[in-house]
């Protein structure tokens, strides 16, 4: 595909959510929580990170273990990403995360259940966006500085973006930027780096082009991916944003970067070869 124009660029939204570490990601750091109730409790997590959702909800069922409120959170989640997911593993799983949040335990455990719950009501219920809201609300506070804090600010800041309707889109980005110090952190850097493409794709799917949209996308690059062609798009994306604002000599030194990074072969290769020359051509 060649590079799209600016304003096809604009009217394209680019999925945020398919960016983020999706609701069962946390799998991957529950196996931490879980690694000192013993090898065959951890195991369901395992299951749970490798996508074997079923397989792990039998784990859990049939482990015994003095922590039942881990084990329960072990069977929430295996419920929520078992196909097909029916309301009434929805329903059972609901259960037995507030069972876990009961008596308003601010343990790790309660933590990760909170943020299942959050993920509950926004894929799964008919709730109120003010409700959405104060459940992911509900995780940043009980939880600040956490992994699955990263996770929690990131996706309230898509209900942010696209949900408040009742706002200014200055209104909703600002909501935004105000979780940026509990998006932004050490433990997930993928998480931080979506956070602020989040920020730039909103400003761009609602037609606001400027170079504080680029700001965002350096930041972004700056975090950096472990997907290599994430990275080669991002400073195409930063390129072609510096491009539409006046920047033209950080939009060179990002079409250098993707020559740099790309391989010949990539159709977009010969079509930011002919932007560079032109911007070469310009400033000399």
């Amino acid at each position: 595909m060649l590079i799209q124009d600016l304003t096809t660029i604009l009217a394209r939204r680019l999925r945020p959510l398919r960016l983020l570490i999706p609701a069962l990601s946390g799998a991957l750091i529950f196996v931490n929580v879980a690694a000192a109730q013993g090898p065959v409790l951890n195991e369901g997590w395992e299951l749970l990170a490798r996508y074997l959702y079923r397989d792990a909800g039998q784990v859990f069922e049939q482990t015994p273990s003095t922590n039942t409120r881990l084990i329960s959170l072990g069977r929430a989640a295996s419920l929520l990403n078992e196909p097909p997911v029916t309301n009434g593993k929805i329903e059972q799983a609901e259960q037995l995360l507030h069972q876990i949040v009961t008596g308003e335990s601010n343990d790790t455990t309660a933590l990760y259940a909170r943020y299942l719950l959050a993920r509950i009501y926004h894929m799964h219920r008919e709730a109120s966006v003010p409700e959405i809201e104060a459940a992911y609300r509900a995780v940043l506070q009980a939880g600040p500085g956490t992994a699955i804090t990263q996770i929690a600010a990131s996706h309230l800041a898509l209900v942010l973006l696209y949900q408040r309707t009742d706002l200014s889109l200055d209104q909703r980005l600002g909501l935004a930027q105000e979780l940026e110090s509990a998006a932004v952190g050490p433990a997930l850097p993928e998480v931080a780096m979506s956070y602020y493409r989040l920020l730039a794709d909103a400003s761009l799917f609602y037609e606001r082009v400027s170079p504080q949209v680029v700001d965002w996308l350096e930041q972004a690059h700056a975090i950096g991916s472990v997907d290599q062609l994430r990275q080669i798009d991002l400073a195409l994306q930063i390129a072609e944003t510096a491009r539409a604002v006046g920047q033209a000599e950080k939009a060179q030194k990002y079409y250098r970067e993707f020559l740099a990074n790309a391989v010949p072969t990539d159709q977009r290769y010969n079509t930011v070869k002919l932007r560079l020359h032109e911007l070469e051509d310009a400033s000399s």
